[in-house]
């Protein structure tokens, strides 16, 4: 699959405040953000035995509960395009 997704993000007044909700940009499941799976990643890089700090930044992936399929809530290349354009 190619293209852009874009993920819908709002807030939800509720008699306790206010709640974040998102929804799938593929099943269009909604839910408090609550109910959502982040998954972080990291990268290690090892050098004689020392391990070197990454200068890549990653934005989290959130995982739907119902279809179990992961999407960004912002694109991961946002900061290179971001330097790219200056």
């Amino acid at each position: 699959m190619t293209g852009r997704i874009s993920v819908l993000v709002w807030w939800v007044m509720s008699s306790s405040g206010k709640k974040r909700i998102i929804k799938c940009p593929y099943c269009g499941y909604e839910a408090p953000i609550s109910e959502f799976i982040f998954m972080y990643e990291s990268v290690l890089y090892v050098a004689d035995h020392e391990v070197l700090h990454e200068n890549r930044e990653r934005p989290p992936l959130v995982i739907c509960p119902r279809c179990k399929r992961g999407f960004f809530l912002e694109s991961p290349y946002k900061k290179v395009l971001e330097k790219m354009e200056k």
